[in-house]
């Protein structure tokens, strides 16, 4: 199980926080194999919750110390009251800290805005891998953005022009899952995604504040959801080629840590650590 603390209170075993509030979530390895450790960066709306429930406890079931931060106004972080002020930087910022936090670097596992925060954090110093879940697509995606706007005009206004990112939860609740996640489960997951996201932030990763992607040096996997119609294909092929890294195809739609077959996901994401740090 990941262990948590609270901000402003003593670290609890497994976990730490930071004097501004941060939820920093940390699931040990059961086998300690001198992998690197693994530090998971959720997306828009979600937590570190996301990661606690199958991830976490997966792969720290296979040798990798696994740990999990909510960015500012997020999961059990301190909400601010400023959340719509944010820029993608802010949430660097907070995951840079989490970072540090920790012994040895770790590799960065982020899912769609997460992925844009791995980035960049990649750009500016070095880590032993990383690893893009359905990373958000530079550029944005107008197909998705269309097909959203069709089906919750309404709410993707309130979003766009008002900034109201929450309103338009319902319309990605459509891409976050695969149609086989049975309703009470979709329910659940769209009560949990409480995140206060900006949409500047994600303004910023999609346009004006982008990753850079170039060749790091660094091991990188991307990996695309075979049922996310929120981002196209090649766009993920494009990202790896430009990292000179790795891309894959998971059995899942955009949420794949929380998705119906996650475990495959998890599985071919092992194959990959697996081929670059060791067994």
């Amino acid at each position: 199980m990941a262990a948590n603390a609270r901000a402003g209170g003593d670290a609890a075993e497994g976990g730490a926080m930071t004097g501004s509030g941060l939820e920093f979530l940390h699931d040990p390895a059961r086998d300690c194999k001198g992998k690197p450790p693994l530090l998971f960066i959720h997306g828009g709306f979600h937590g570190a919750w996301c990661w606690a429930e199958h991830f976490m406890p997966w792969f720290a079931g296979r040798g990798f110390d696994c740990h999990a931060i909510s960015y500012r106004d997020h999961g059990s972080s301190k909400r601010t009251g400023r959340h719509a002020s944010w820029r993608l930087k802010d949430y660097v910022d907070d995951v840079r800290w989490a970072a540090e936090q920790l012994p040895t670097r770790p590799i960065l596992i982020g899912h769609s805005l997460g992925g844009s925060i791995a980035q960049k954090l990649a750009a500016e110093s070095s880590y032993p891998g990383l690893v893009l879940l359905a990373p958000s697509p530079i550029g944005g995606s107008n197909r998705a953005a269309m097909r959203m706007m069709a089906s919750h005009p309404a709410a993707m206004w309130r979003a766009l022009v008002a900034g109201q990112m929450d309103a338009a939860l319902p319309a990605f609740m459509r891409f976050f899952v695969s149609p086989d996640l049975p309703a009470h489960g979709r329910k659940a997951l769209q009560a949990r995604c409480t995140g206060l996201t900006s949409s500047k932030s994600a303004n910023d990763a999609f346009y004006f504040d982008t990753p850079k992607p170039r060749p790091l040096g660094t091991p990188t996997l991307v990996v695309s959801g075979e049922n996310d119609w929120s981002i196209p294909r090649y766009k993920n092929e494009r990202l790896a080629l430009a990292y000179g890294g790795d891309h894959i195809t998971v059995p899942t739609a955009h949420d794949i840590m929380c998705d119906t077959r996650w475990e495959a996901a998890a599985e071919q994401v092992l194959v990959w650590l697996d081929s670059q740090f060791g067994r």
